[in-house]
């Protein structure tokens, strides 16, 4: 087979530290075979990071969820915790794949150490055993002496905004941006099949024998993504044809794509001029507009384009976008739908659709668009945001993670990522994490309220009581996001681990009661009122705090809070 003699020239590579051409090959393989998990084992041997090692390894798992190696190697990564079931790796059994693929007889195998470096497996377990070592000792080193010990008593996990908080997303450009670079981790593209394209060549023209070798010239340079000489190939073309729309089209999509908006704008107002009847240089001229002036008013261009012709999709995603710009979820829809009708595996019309449910707080439609934008081209970044929030929306804590984390290795400087990633490790209980990423959100620009309200939580669960104050405050004066129900709440945490019990139920009794709007705040407003009259030995008014509590909908109250009261009042519980 053609796989595995190239597999075979990828591990004699790696076995001759040619990682570059281990990696080209490898990543050859997983573009023929993308679910193919010793592909990603290898693969993870030839990438530049930790963090692509950890990647392609989750893949493995993903593909194998039973996979010893994948599952040892994210252990000495830092990316699984111990586990002692999982056993060790077979390095005298190999398996069958690894004997079809030994390349020297047993005769002639070296012994010791240089058995083991010589063997591919062997080899990978060493360099992932240092990397391991490597990232324990800077965490001994560096990291464990400075994290503060948990807080004698704290109200965790504590309670998380709810979905109305979350960081907004945006919007993407069908397809701005010229071909990826090898610069930072490997470019997911490089791993997978070929994506889908989002703008498809919508202008098919019949030229003359005379400028048809130049049109065929120009738009081989066009999809190869050859900017500069597209547009030199199709003004030779408008030179010939003067009456050629597309020609001006092509020139204007190529200065977009150079993000050149003056000069794409003026090319589709020539290409309008040549023809008046050319939908797409109304379209071409709508997203400039919005490039250039962010939600410029495009929607007459948009109209006109599909009146004149009603088949063509891209003004309807187009469309859709403005009034998702413009808070008119639904509107936007009926023409979403319209543009997914047109091209029914457009990834892109799918996270727009994603983008409308969101809006529309319907978490469960889009999931489901989403993901589908995501079977669809994996490699559309946005969209891994997109499901990280969602997932987190649904307490889907780990999808959640994997999905942001994968985000985050290529988009490093995205405020709201170090934002969701720290409020699922407030979940998690991870709060050294939590205050980390946190930070690092505040540093990218992203002082919110629920950002300094995530972070008092990691602060006050570290015992950093007047820090998580100092938060809770910036989180309600920053606006009253959910009628500052959480940060007040905060605060009455704060007292309560200060052990000042009376401030504790004056802060609940005076700030938080007013705001609780719901039984299941109304619940949890009793709790911690009961909480501060059993510190100050008010048990009298204690006893009534917990009885309303529990006479509120079962379906509200904590299972924990219940056994605490019913303790508390001596019923047994059931």
């Amino acid at each position: 087979m053609p796989e595995d003699i190239m597999l075979k020239e990828a591990i004699e590579a790696l076995r001759t530290n040619d990682r570059t051409r281990a990696k080209d090959l490898l990543t050859r393989l997983l573009k023929t075979d993308q679910n193919n998990p010793t592909y990603w084992i290898w693969l993870s041997a030839t990438v530049d990071t930790p963090k692509e090692r950890i990647y392609c390894l989750q893949t493995v798992l993903k593909l194998d969820p039973g996979n010893a190696t994948a599952k040892r190697g994210l252990i000495l990564l830092g990316a699984l915790p111990p586990d002692d079931s999982i056993p060790p790796f077979p390095l005298n059994h190999p398996r069958l794949w690894e004997e079809k693929l030994t390349v020297v007889e047993d005769s002639a195998k070296p012994k010791g150490l240089k058995a083991i470096w010589a063997n591919p497996v062997g080899r990978l377990i060493f360099l992932l055993v240092i990397a391991g070592l490597v990232v324990t000792g800077v965490y001994l080193g560096f990291v464990a002496p400075n994290v503060a010990s948990p807080a004698r008593r704290t109200a965790g996990p504590i309670g998380t905004y709810p979905p109305s908080s979350t960081p907004r997303m945006t919007n993407t450009p069908v397809v701005r941006t010229t071909t990826p670079t090898f610069i930072g981790p490997t470019p997911l593209w490089m791993m997978l099949p070929a994506t889908y394209t989002p703008t498809p060549l919508y202008v098919v023209t019949e030229h003359s024998p005379a400028s048809a070798d130049i049109y065929r010239s120009a738009m081989g340079a066009f999809k190869k993504g050859q900017w500069e000489n597209a547009i030199d190939l199709f003004q030779q073309l408008a030179t010939v044809e003067p009456s050629s729309a597309d020609a001006y089209y092509y020139i204007g999509e190529s200065y977009l794509r150079l993000e050149d908006y003056t000069n794409a704008l003026a090319a589709f107002d020539q290409a309008i001029a040549v023809d008046r009847n050319f939908a797409p240089g109304y379209y071409g001229r709508a997203i400039t507009r919005r490039m250039i002036s962010g939600n410029a008013p495009t929607l007459d261009d948009l109209d006109k384009a599909i009146s004149l012709d009603p088949e063509f999709p891209l003004p309807y995603l187009e469309r859709g976008i403005y009034w998702l710009n413009n808070e008119s979820p639904n509107t936007a829809l009926e023409d979403l739908e319209t543009a997914l009708e047109l091209m029914p595996d457009s990834a892109l019309v799918y996270y727009n659709i994603a983008q409308a449910h969101l809006a529309n707080g319907d978490f469960e439609e889009a999931l489901v668009a989403a993901e589908k934008a995501n079977q669809l081209d994996i490699t559309m970044l946005p969209v891994y945001s997109m499901l990280g929030k969602i997932y987190y929306e649904n307490g889907q804590y780990e999808e959640a993670f994997g999905a942001l984390q994968t985000y985050n290795l290529y988009v490093e400087d995205d405020p709201d990522v170090p934002y969701m990633l720290g409020a699922i490790y407030n979940q998690q209980g991870k709060y050294a994490e939590s205050l980390q990423a946190l930070n690092s959100a505040v540093e990218l620009g992203n002082k919110t309220a629920p950002v300094y309200y995530q972070r008092g939580i990691a602060y006050l669960n570290l015992s950093e009581l007047d820090l998580a104050e100092k938060d809770f405050n910036r989180s309600l004066g920053l606006g009253r996001i959910n009628h500052d129900y959480y940060p007040a709440l905060g605060l009455a945490w704060v007292e309560y681990a200060k052990e000042k019990y009376g401030n504790t139920y004056v802060q609940v009794q005076q700030q938080v009661r007013p705001l609780a709007t719901t039984d299941a705040r109304l619940a949890e407003t009793n709790y911690w009122a009961a909480r501060a009259l059993e510190g100050m030995d008010r048990h009298d008014l204690a006893i009534r705090y917990w009885n309303e509590m529990l006479a509120l909908p079962d379906e509200v109250i904590k299972e924990e809070w219940r056994a605490e009261a019913l303790q508390y009042l001596g019923t047994p519980t059931p």
